[in-house]
């Protein structure tokens, strides 16, 4: 069962003396929890999601989610042969480059549109190109970093992984010694929140154990049969990693 705010404010109100048992209010609480968690998962990108949207014919602009921080892999599905519809993923560019490499970009010329190959960012729109020259359904398809889901009440769980729940207790920890005027003991959490950060982004890059980069390069199975992992004399070569 995830960690819910409730024990979150539990755990710190047990190490922290209060003067009296409401000098930190459940509201005050509250808004740390949200705090912590807004300021965490900001720093460490932690929360991933995905999402599907539609393509309009000759629209180019498409709203991201709301809970969107950051944009990881977008695919299009080309549904041109309703009987065997392909994803293809688009490339990732910016704004200066398609002024660059496509000037009349938003030209709504109709012999401009055509199939989706790249997109770019501005604020919180997906902007694609071409326009796509055929209305699609859920033909986008978003993985991307989220935001936190803001807590309206204690009891709701935490949005991060309950391994993560230190960080978040450092934070509050912090605030509450710094509103009680205790500077050491609030630097101290401080410290161990800023360490939390380093082990929240280890955490991220090391979810998928078996990338490449991760296997032992000593071992004496190659990363693949065939192709240039063997020598000229037949033998394993370990640096060859295609």
């Amino acid at each position: 069962m995830a960690t819910t705010g409730a024990q979150l404010v539990a755990d710190c109100r047990a190490e922290v003396i209060e003067p009296n048992p409401a000098f930190f209010s459940d509201t005050r609480m509250l808004g740390l929890v949200n705090l912590a968690q807004q300021e965490y998962v900001r720093k460490t990108r932690c929360l991933q999601n995905f999402a599907f949207t539609s393509t309009v014919q000759g629209i180019q602009i498409y709203p991201m989610p709301s809970d969107w921080l950051g944009s990881e892999v977008i695919f299009w599905q080309d549904q041109t042969n309703v009987l065997s519809p392909m994803w293809r993923r688009l490339r990732p560019t910016t704004l200066e480059k398609m002024a660059q490499e496509s000037p009349n970009f938003l030209s709504n010329d109709p012999n401009m549109q055509g199939k989706p190959l790249k997109y770019f960012i501005i604020g919180t729109n997906l902007y694609i190109y071409p326009k796509p020259q055929l209305s699609g359904s859920n033909d986008i398809f978003m993985y991307y970093q989220s935001r936190e889901t803001t807590l309206t009440d204690l009891s709701q769980p935490l949005s991060v992984d309950d391994s993560l729940a230190p960080g978040l207790r450092a934070y509050v920890l912090w605030k509450m010694w710094k509103q009680d005027q205790e500077d050491a003991l609030a630097e101290e959490q401080h410290k161990l929140f800023m360490e939390e950060i380093g082990w929240g982004i280890k955490w991220r890059n090391q979810r998928i154990l078996d990338l490449k980069r991760k296997l032992d390069i000593e071992s004496y199975m190659p990363f693949s049969i065939g192709g240039n992992n063997y020598s000229a004399n037949g033998s394993i070569n370990p640096l060859d990693l295609s």
